[in-house]
């Protein structure tokens, strides 16, 4: 199945350089999720030091992201695209940023604040539903928004179908992410209260992401959807 440009007939320069700024902003958007990696991975370690330059490091990545978005917006708003789907481009790329944003967020929450490591080895108490699993989610889940935006201008058809593993990995992250809240709050009783929330707002923001993403990949949809109208 071709592209939405097929039946627009808009494949041109003006519409390419929008859709590499796109990939732009969005290499900014994983690189800042993929960054959670390594903070979590020194966090664990006790390198707290090191969990605040990671930190900045995705700050900057975001920073990154919104100067791409600009760029973009304004090429869209100087009338590329059919006006059908140009609002729903700019959502798009909208989104996209809320994916970095979640990613700054859940990262600054692990930062501002060293945690004991006795009580951040709560996050991987269960062998089966780690934070590395939930985080492990994550990163499948916006790789998988990747490739279908990715796959918006060549294959309409790619695009849906990893929109839709979007969605199913995001349930599964949702479904890890239930399951570590359980275990943090049945250490309660040992827990004082600020870093019982802060591991609690750590987990919920990390899911975040994949949240986002996920209503990214809803908005590829819609593109299609009116692409193939």
């Amino acid at each position: 199945m071709r592209g939405i440009f097929g039946r627009f007939h808009l494949a041109g320069r003006k519409e390419q350089r929008t859709l590499d700024l796109l990939s732009t902003h969005l290499h900014d958007v994983i690189e800042a999720v993929l960054t959670l990696e390594p903070l979590l991975e020194a966090a664990r370690a006790d390198k707290w030091k090191m969990v605040e330059e990671l930190s900045a490091k995705i700050g900057n990545l975001e920073k990154q992201a919104d100067a791409s978005h600009r760029d973009a917006v304004i090429a869209i708003s100087q009338g590329v695209f059919f006006s059908g789907i140009r609002e729903d481009f700019l959502q798009l790329m909208e989104q996209n940023d809320s994916v970095a944003d979640a990613a700054h967020v859940a990262a600054k929450i692990l930062s501002d604040t060293p945690i004991d490591q006795r009580h951040f080895q709560i996050l991987y108490e269960n062998r089966n539903e780690t934070v590395i699993d939930l985080l492990a989610k994550i990163i499948e889940t916006v790789q998988l928004l990747e490739k279908s935006i990715s796959a918006i201008g060549s294959d309409a058809q790619l695009a849906v179908s990893n929109s839709l593993l979007v969605e199913h990995a995001e349930g599964e992250s949702s479904a890890i992410r239930d399951n570590l809240i359980k275990q943090i709050f049945s250490h309660k009783k040992e827990l004082d209260v600020l870093t019982l929330l802060q591991l609690r707002d750590f987990v919920l923001k990390l899911d975040d992401v994949a949240s986002q993403a996920e209503d990214s990949s809803d908005i590829v949809i819609i593109l299609v959807t009116k692409g193939q109208a």
